[in-house]
């Protein structure tokens, strides 16, 4: 995130924190449990999305969470923090699948390809993925370059490699590059620069990396309304869903989850996506980075969001669960 917008933050956030019900959860881990809309706590509906329940970790070592990937069915999350952590936990839902909590909470040190971090400069991981292999990617801005970790990120030393880096992001800006990332079904990647052009942003597909060697090639993605794409997560079809993110004075934070269909990715487009929700004040908000999916009931697809704290008391680390029903 840029400098000015965390001072934009400093100014305007002191009022945005939402109350809510406080549970522990045994040991340290606590969550508080949170509305869409502070004054509707009835509230369902953002856009064409269902919200299905939103909680924020008390866990002040816990934070600066960019990158985020859910497992078993939707009931345990992977994600990765700008300051190099690789970060676990485990949903908790109340009798109607809303989401009411976090547990078992342990994060450790993201292991580099030159060994554990030693600035914020080579350990700025913005986005995590992960392969049909049972590997992950981590994108990482400053020092742009994508890794692969093999199996058990975050259970034990595993060490990552490096990947073939997208065509020119090597000339992005230190807080620009690649901060919207996610893998297909058929093992392609999709990677999207957060610095752009006013709304054009610079886009890859990656080939399904075999022996560690892909090749890239190159299309637009275009956001709307001063929105920068943060966060991506494919859907079984071949769509991708993005997430955007938007900060200002006069409005605080604000979201954008958009679907691009799967016909449009392809090299030398110029792609857009249909929004299906904007998350803005009065609605629930904060610094959204991460987005991840899961298959639901009847056909459904289960959206998860997390938020980037900056490690700063004036902002939260939130979990979203929205649900997008079938066409």
């Amino acid at each position: 995130m840029r400098l000015s917008l965390r001072i934009a933050l400093a100014l305007i956030s002191a009022g945005t924190v939402i109350a809510g019900c406080v549970a522990a959860l045994g040991g340290p881990n606590q969550t508080r449990v949170v509305p869409l809309h502070a004054e509707q706590p009835g509230l369902a509906a953002v856009g064409t999305l269902h919200f299905r329940g939103a909680v924020a970790l008390n866990e002040p070592e816990v934070g600066g969470l960019s990158g985020l990937v859910v497992t078993d069915g939707g009931r345990q999350f992977v994600a990765v923090s700008d300051v190099g952590r690789v970060v676990r936990g485990r949903f908790l839902f109340d009798g109607d699948g809303r989401l009411s909590g976090i547990a078992d909470v342990a994060q450790r040190p993201l292991p580099l390809e030159r060994g554990r971090a030693d600035s914020k400069r080579n350990a700025d991981s913005e986005e995590i993925a992960a392969l049909p292999d049972g590997s992950w990617l981590v994108a990482f801005e400053r020092e742009h370059r994508i890794l692969r970790y093999p199996p058990g990120l975050g259970r034990g030393d595993v060490m990552p490699v490096v990947l073939p880096t997208p065509p020119g992001l090597e000339d992005a800006p230190g807080n620009g590059g690649v901060e919207a990332m996610t893998v297909f079904p058929d093992g392609r990647i999709l990677a999207i620069k957060e610095d752009g052009a006013g709304d054009r942003h610079d886009a890859w597909i990656g080939t399904p990396p075999v022996r560690n060697a892909l090749d890239w090639q190159r299309l637009t993605y275009r956001s709307r309304d001063g929105f920068r794409p943060t966060g991506a997560a494919a859907l079984p079809n071949g769509d991708a869903l993005v997430l955007e993110r938007d900060v200002s004075l006069l409005g605080g934070w604000a979201a954008r989850i958009v679907r691009v269909p799967a016909a449009s990715l392809v090299a030398g487009a110029e792609v857009e996506g249909e929004e299906l929700a904007r998350l803005q004040r009065p609605l629930l908000t904060d610094n959204f980075e991460g987005i991840a999916v899961a298959a639901g009931r009847n056909g459904e697809t289960l959206i998860y969001l997390v938020s980037d704290d900056n490690f700063s008391f004036l902002q939260q680390t939130l979990f979203v669960l929205l649900a997008l029903k079938p066409d």
